[in-house]
């Protein structure tokens, strides 16, 4: 009787702890109270949809291996453009994650010369090369757009006075300022404002972008910059583009026939009765200078120096024959036109004898020039017409 006593008791006992763990009921397993694990994976996000060539892309993330190595990759086409290591921080424990983020400082300044279009970037874990599973496969990727200005030259080289014609796409839409800073080495040379145009290229025909090439200028490699403030300090750099120019003695020749040329067809469309003498003479200034190119290719800059001067001579004796003739057989605003002209040449002349090595010594050359200034001011003060006869000055009317 004692032993069933004791059994009976031991087995409401055992009821009873039954009923506290499970007062559910006494028959059915224990449930548990917490909620199913998820398996959730790495994340990775930019700030923004789309950027401009300047701007940075900031990258977020997480859900990553606390202390994991990782690697971001950001390419277009096939192409990478940058590679970015990091660590994932030791962020908050996140049920069913790791916990772990993209750090602060993971980003890309977008640089000059991009193309425009959908970039990708991706992370690539690096944490553990011992597992083939998990060492350099991809854990996470987001797309994001730049729009990538272009700025071009219509030509690759130009020589000296020849005119940079800008071209480009890919700036704001509708009136937006941009200045172009050109540059030699650290030389700013000239900065070329500019609204964009309804569909963010550059503005074409009219009010097309362009910087006529100083006849002084260097030679070498230039490089033209687009920035999105008319104060180029203080603006982000968009797009650049280079190009270069010849300054030899060959080029400056060049630009020097072409004033020649320009210069005969003032002649030739506004000037009467004198037209021939007066292209004749520019005829002899080309001459010497035809001479010119001859010793500079020979390598006898002094000689070459001296040319270049008896030019100068020339077209001063040149001047002084229109002075003369103005009001007269030339009209005053073609005198005036002729003798800029004119002027403008021998300053280029002289500019194109200083950037040379040797200096012509001029004293055979004075006298050629003295000589022939002597006639062209004799023949001024004839005030002769195209066959050379002087007016006849008589007191009969």
């Amino acid at each position: 009787m004692r032993i069933i006593t004791v059994s009976l008791l031991l087995a409401a006992l055992t009821v009873l702890a039954l009923a506290q763990a499970n007062p559910a009921g006494l028959f059915f397993p224990q449930q548990s109270q917490e909620p199913p694990v998820e398996n959730t994976e790495p994340t990775l996000s930019t700030d923004k949809e789309s950027y401009t060539v300047g701007e940075t892309v900031i990258f977020s993330g997480k859900d990553y291996l606390p202390g994991g190595d990782y690697r971001l990759n950001i390419t277009k086409d096939n192409e990478t453009y940058e590679t970015i290591g990091f660590e994932a921080s030791e962020g908050g424990e996140i049920p069913g994650g790791e916990g772990g983020e993209i750090p602060g400082g993971v980003e890309w300044l977008i640089p000059v010369g991009v193309p425009s279009g959908t970039y990708t970037a991706t992370v690539y874990n690096m944490t553990d090369p011992e597992n083939p599973d998990t060492y350099r496969q991809e854990v996470a990727s987001v797309e994001f757009y730049v729009n990538a200005p272009t700025l071009q030259t219509d030509k690759d080289e130009y020589i000296v006075e020849e005119t940079v014609v800008f071209t480009g796409v890919g700036y704001t839409p509708g009136g937006t300022s941009y200045v172009i800073k050109i540059m030699f080495g650290e030389q700013v040379l000239a900065e070329l404002s500019f609204t964009s145009s309804e569909d963010g290229s550059m503005p074409v025909g009219a009010d097309e972008v362009n910087w006529t090439i100083p006849f002084d200028a260097p030679d070498g490699t230039y490089v033209a910059k687009a920035y999105n403030d008319t104060e180029p300090e203080k603006g982000v750099l968009l797009a650049l583009a280079e190009f270069r120019v010849n300054a030899s003695m060959a080029a400056r020749a060049e630009a020097i026939f072409r004033e020649l040329e320009a210069l005969n067809a003032t002649i030739n469309a506004d000037v009467v009765g004198i037209n021939v003498s007066l292209t004749q003479k520019v005829n002899v200034v080309t001459k010497k200078i035809e001479q010119f190119m001859k010793w500079v290719e020979e390598g006898k800059n002094n000689t070459a120096a001296n040319m270049l001067n008896a030019a100068v001579n020339n077209l001063r004796a040149l001047i002084h024959h229109v002075e003369a003739q103005k009001g007269k057989h030339i009209d005053e605003e073609t005198a005036d036109q002729l003798i800029a002209q004119a002027q403008e040449l021998i300053e280029k002349m002289e500019t194109t004898i200083s950037s040379m090595d040797a200096k012509g010594k001029g004293k055979q050359v004075s006298t050629q020039a003295r000589t022939q200034e002597q006639e062209m001011e004799r023949e001024g003060r004839g005030q002769g017409n195209s066959d050379g006869k002087g007016k006849a000055k008589g007191k009969n009317k």
